[in-house]
């Protein structure tokens, strides 16, 4: 639930999310803006499947993630956004990672 609320609060509001993330406003470009919210609203839509229950969305989890961490680590590597960013978001995708790994343990 937790990650739909941060997927919907990202496609309202890029801008003000993303400095949460330490990117300023001012460098968030219209492009930039616009794969954060196909980034959020993929994540929305697998979330939204997974919470009704298809298998397909809830195995999707962990090799997106794992996908998600290559991105995020290339953007630290590279400095491609101020370094907060990708730390914060390698972070945030480590604990899905995390939890996923326990709802498969239980399974």
């Amino acid at each position: 639930m937790a990650g739909m609320g941060v997927a919907m609060a990202m496609v309202a509001a890029p801008k003000p999310f993303l400095r949460v993330f330490g990117i300023p406003a001012a460098d968030v470009t219209g492009t930039a803006e616009f794969g954060w919210r196909l980034f959020a609203v993929r994540n929305a839509w697998v979330t939204a499947l997974a919470l009704r229950g298809d298998k397909t969305a809830q195995s999707a989890f962990l090799p997106i993630q794992l996908m998600d961490q290559a991105v995020f680590w290339h953007a630290f590597a590279r400095r491609s956004v101020p370094r907060r960013a990708p730390v914060l978001a390698a972070t945030v995708s480590g604990a899905i990672i995390a939890l996923d790994l326990r709802r498969r343990s239980r399974s």
